[in-house]
């Protein structure tokens, strides 16, 4: 089955920003579309998505965030090479490397290569008449990933209205997807009531769906989230645990780690201390960002004192990229690794990164961005790719679940497992 037609153009994500789509036709008439996320915590060593700004496609209503340039590389540099060419997404890639061979997918933008990639990831599943996720797992049963999901939000999602970014629940208690499901939903809505209660608006939704709380340190936040969890009659700890993800680039002066809410500033390995005693205090399994993108020295210090059951997740420090997660390898630096293919910039190789991730007994967490669409691929990925975990944000907001749902679906319809990675 060969490709006969390539059409890229620019759609809104979900908080009303410009992104890209690319739709591929196949010579069987069915046509298959891909939209890319897009981050607000982004870590500069992530692939580079194009923008209009100081360009001649700027459209000043946009404030220079549109994508028409990166919609032009598609339709005038990606499609003329792509058309009449068989469907296959390891071509199309290699297409694509050739096109752009630059490490950052700068010259045509990560946002359009990826937009490609995975379009063609769906019209090749197509052309097998296989879901994506099946494309990828062949035809063992299909290992649903145990979901990490916002409850309290901060950073650059929310605000600044927590110093860190998120408070997260891990459901590790739950035999399936589906229990695991409505026991967040139950958390969610009962810290929703919660903050009400206590005077707080809890109107404002942070990007990602989660509450926008104010607390007076992040120790407090995290008390209330473990009075949710009891509140809905859940045991903290052996049904339901924390997860933080301190994003702490944006409170880093490259000397010092600022926390704004309680007016404190620590050195690195002083941060280093008070992120141990956090984790040691409370029922925190895991642990995404604990350091700057680029302070190797604390990341590694802390793994040398981190509880070996604890996780420490690299989203800004590994960026998706092979090269910065063999380093970590090496230097032992993280033990788990967000898995974000926009921050990769095409399918095969974010798939490339995982494959390491894993030989090396790395846990694998596919995540979504703040500025997210209504596609599902994302679930399809993470399990295809059996990943372990997955972290889409909230249950607020038809983009998250969308995520939600499509894995809903495989349990209700497919021969499937439930992974349970802190077992």
């Amino acid at each position: 089955m060969k490709i006969s037609k390539v059409i890229g153009y620019q759609v809104l994500d979900s908080r009303g920003r410009p992104t890209v789509a690319a739709a591929i036709t196949l010579t069987d008439g069915s046509t298959h579309t891909a939209r890319v996320p897009s981050g607000a915590s982004t870590g500069k060593h992530e692939a580079k998505e194009l923008r209009d700004t100081g360009s001649k496609y700027s459209d000043k209503f946009y404030s220079g965030l549109s994508v028409q340039q990166a919609v032009a590389n598609i339709n005038e540099k990606i499609a003329p090479r792509l058309v009449e060419e068989q469907i296959d997404l390891n071509l199309v890639d290699s297409q694509l490397i050739d096109l752009d061979p630059s490490e950052d997918h700068s010259a045509l933008g990560a946002n359009a290569t990826l937009a490609v990639s995975l379009s063609a990831s769906l019209a090749t599943a197509h052309s097998q008449n296989k879901s994506l996720a099946r494309y990828f797992a062949a035809d063992a049963p299909l290992l649903i990933p145990m979901p990490m999901v916002n409850i309290l939000s901060g950073g650059a999602h929310a605000n600044r209205s927590m110093d860190i970014q998120d408070i997260l629940i891990i459901p590790t208690g739950a035999k399936t997807f589906t229990q695991a499901l409505s026991w967040i939903v139950a958390v969610r809505e009962m810290a929703a009531v919660m903050g009400k209660e206590s005077g707080q608006v809890t109107n404002l939704i942070a990007d990602e769906g989660g509450l926008s709380l104010t607390f007076s340190s992040i120790e407090k936040a995290c008390e209330f989230v473990v009075s949710a969890i009891e509140k809905v009659g859940l045991q903290v700890g052996n049904q339901v645990s924390l997860a933080l993800d301190v994003a702490a680039t944006q409170f880093y002066d490259g000397e010092k780690y600022n926390l704004a809410t309680i007016g404190k500033s620590y050195s690195p390995s002083e941060f280093v201390k008070y992120i141990s005693q956090l984790t040691s205090n409370q029922p925190i399994i895991s642990i995404e960002d604990p350091f700057a993108e680029d302070d190797w020295s604390s990341w590694q210090q802390f793994m040398e004192i981190a509880p070996a059951k604890l996780q420490l997740l690299g989203d800004d420090l590994l960026t998706t990229n092979l090269e910065r997660l063999d380093k970590a390898i090496a230097n032992k630096s993280a033990n788990a690794i967000l898995i974000k293919p926009n921050q990769n910039g095409l399918v095969t190789s974010t798939l490339n990164v995982l494959k390491q991730a894993r030989a090396n007994n790395f846990n694998t967490v596919v995540s979504a961005r703040s500025g997210e669409n209504e596609d599902s691929w994302l679930a399809d990925l993470a399990t295809g790719w059996s990943a372990g975990q997955i972290k889409v944000g909230s249950t607020h907001g038809s983009e998250r679940n969308a995520k939600w749902n499509r894995l809903l679906e495989f349990e209700a319809t497919e021969e499937t497992r439930f992974i349970n990675p802190f077992n």
